[in-house]
């Protein structure tokens, strides 16, 4: 891997670290976050991140103020980034807005921010093999405190608008017709006759419309047993992989992945069982992004399942 500081747009000091093929963006001066990915090797190199350069999603007020300070704000920054779940202000949204910390590793290159007041620290490692158009991140949390906690790891890309998501359901089996093999999980401001969402029989897809307002938000989980989700804008396809343990728990009435829409961008969020983590002890949740080039490919047929499934079975991730 080719690693070296950089300056970047408007968030200043970030990690630049490329395998010839892949180039990730980290930001250190606040974050962690990975807050471009590109691909070095073809005509289309833009980032498949979403950027918030005008900071317009941010978290504050009398409750944060409690918490973390007067005057504190979390700001989202855009790209990649390592939450905890379930949501809450304790837990989750504490304002990373200070220099991060980073390392080479067996694995990699690790980020994490300084020592947090929270009781689970966290970090992730970026992991890239040479010439290749997958890497992975690996997320961990360690319990700083001196009592056992419970949480789940929660990883979240932002993703720029004008483009789709797909995530598969789970398959239908043989066997016991009298259980339930699928969940959806929807937040109380979604509308399941919003465009944007289409629950099929095979697939969940979600599209990001640019002309929707920025207000307009969109969210719905399921326990997604295939362990994968892709988002396709322009030439570039993301797609993440990651493992569903049938046999765990899910924060969220059971969801390992989430998908988020609002008028500027669109997450695919993953997550790992809820943990009882011990004092000292870490737990982690590894993702394999793939960023693939597909200039000539056509868009499937979304109101046809079997044209989603030739347009997925074609992709290599």
């Amino acid at each position: 891997m080719e690693i070296k500081e950089i300056e970047y747009g408007s968030f200043g000091k970030c990690l630049s670290i490329s395998n010839g093929v892949l180039k990730a963006i980290v930001t250190i001066n606040v974050g962690p976050r990975i807050i471009s990915l590109s691909r070095c090797d073809v005509a289309d190199t833009s980032n498949i991140l979403f950027e918030d350069v005008e900071k317009k999603y941010t978290v504050k007020g009398k409750e944060f103020d409690r918490i973390y300070g007067e005057g504190s704000c979390y700001y989202a920054y855009g790209g990649h980034r390592l939450w905890l779940s379930p949501e809450d202000f304790s837990r989750t949204y504490y304002p990373d807005n200070r220099p991060v910390v980073y390392s080479l590793t067996e694995e990699g290159v690790a980020f994490s921010g300084p020592q947090e007041i929270r009781a689970v620290q966290t970090s992730f490692t970026i992991s890239m093999e040479e010439n290749s158009p997958n890497m992975m991140v690996i997320h961990t949390g360690t319990n700083v405190s001196k009592d056992m906690q419970t949480s789940s790891l929660w990883a979240i890309t932002m993703l720029r608008p004008s483009g789709f998501a797909i995530i598969p359901q789970n398959p239908k089996k043989d066997g016991n017709l009298l259980l339930p093999n699928r969940q959806i999980i929807l937040w109380p401001y979604t509308d399941l006759k919003d465009p944007r969402l289409s629950i099929g029989n095979r697939y969940l897809t979600l599209q990001h419309q640019a002309e929707v307002s920025a207000a307009s938000r969109l969210k719905v989980g399921i326990d997604c047993h295939e362990g994968w989700c892709l988002y396709r804008s322009g030439d570039l396809i993301f797609t993440k992989r990651y493992l569903h343990n049938v046999n765990a728990a899910y924060p969220d009435g059971g969801a390992s992945f989430e998908g988020f829409v609002t008028g500027d961008y669109l997450e695919l969020e993953t997550l790992s069982p809820l943990y009882r983590i011990a004092p000292g002890d870490s737990v982690r949740h590894v993702e394999r992004f793939s960023l693939l080039y597909e200039p000539e490919m056509k868009n499937p047929d979304f109101s046809d399942e079997e044209s989603i499934a030739s347009w997925v079975s074609s992709l290599s991730f």
